[in-house]
């Protein structure tokens, strides 16, 4: 019987939290001992997690669990995508977007059962500039804002963080620099001046909280969210609009769904991005494309089940 491996993040933001990874490692290996697996656990430095990667695709495990952020999680991904290794996500980030998405419990207990007695199912990959994208790739005021307090406050809570994010959003909004944004793809192309774009494979739910959740995660379709909102105090009531469920109503917010979209910026050879918690400076134009059921994912059935 193949093993699987767990690779766990030793500079993830939960660490910050208290977790400690022989003690995560050892939770994850009796949860998956007790129903008969056989799995292998390996701390990793942050810098040496891609090469660690690189030698799982060689392995090929019965799966791959993967301890980090969202960011160690997009690595994981890009690594996986095509291979056929089932991905298992452990949350040790901030906001741990993914692993919400699937359905995996925030506490590592939790996670580690869930993980241990879940399915293989397979979801649509976001492709960005040759990167995976499991939650959400994001233009505008976000990432250089993000920048500033990610070195400050690495870890931690990810409700303080959405705190910071709310209360520092109309100055840094209105401070930031518009985006002459355009799109062209599938048939579609358009125009808007933006100071924040997201662009999710599948969609988003509408439905009320702090943290995005997505649904549509076989739909073979991306969706761009793209405001067009001048001022901070348009912007505010977007993100109210959004804590309450109430985007897609939006009448400052475009939304469109393609399998593919091209992206140029007047004026722009690069711009900053980030995509699942990473940012990144990336070359203009910038190429989006779904890869239909790329990646396969232990998670359930019902958790993948689309937004009614």
């Amino acid at each position: 019987m193949r093993k699987s491996i767990l690779l766990l993040n030793r500079g993830s933001g939960g660490n910050d939290r208290g977790l400690k990874p022989d003690e995560v490692c050892a939770t994850v290996t009796t949860a998956f001992r007790e129903i008969g697996h056989r799995i292998e656990s390996k701390i990793v430095a942050p810098e040496k997690i891609n090469a660690a990667l690189q030698e799982v695709v060689k392995i090929q495990p019965a799966s791959l669990i993967i301890a980090g952020g969202d960011g160690t999680v997009s690595a994981a991904a890009k690594s996986l995508s095509g291979t056929g290794i089932p991905l298992g996500i452990l949350p040790m980030g901030t906001f741990n977007l993914a692993a919400r998405d699937l359905g995996v419990p925030l506490d590592i207990p939790g996670a580690a059962t869930f993980l241990a007695k879940a399915e293989v199912h397979a979801i649509d990959v976001l492709e960005v500039a040759g990167r995976a994208c499991l939650c959400t790739t994001i233009l505008g005021f976000y990432p250089e804002f993000a920048k500033t307090f990610e070195r400050r406050d690495h870890g931690g809570h990810w409700w303080k963080k959405a705190f910071k994010v709310i209360t520092a959003l109309p100055r840094t909004f209105a401070e930031s620099r518009p985006i002459d944004l355009t799109w062209q793809g599938d048939g579609i192309e358009g125009r808007a001046r933006t100071k924040f774009s997201a662009f999710v494979p599948g969609r988003y739910r509408a439905t009320a909280g702090l943290v995005p959740a997505r649904t549509d995660f076989t739909s073979g379709k991306l969706t761009a969210y793209i405001g067009r909102q001048r001022h901070a105090a348009a912007a505010l009531r977007g993100m109210l609009d959004y804590i309450f469920g109430r985007q897609e109503e939006n009448p400052e917010l475009t939304m469109l769904q393609a399998s593919s979209l091209e992206l140029s910026a007047r004026r722009r050879k690069h711009l900053s991005v980030m995509i699942d918690g990473e940012i990144l400076r990336l070359a203009l134009p910038l190429k989006l494309t779904i890869l239909p059921r790329h990646l396969h994912v232990l998670t359930t059935a019902e958790n993948l089940a689309p937004a009614k």
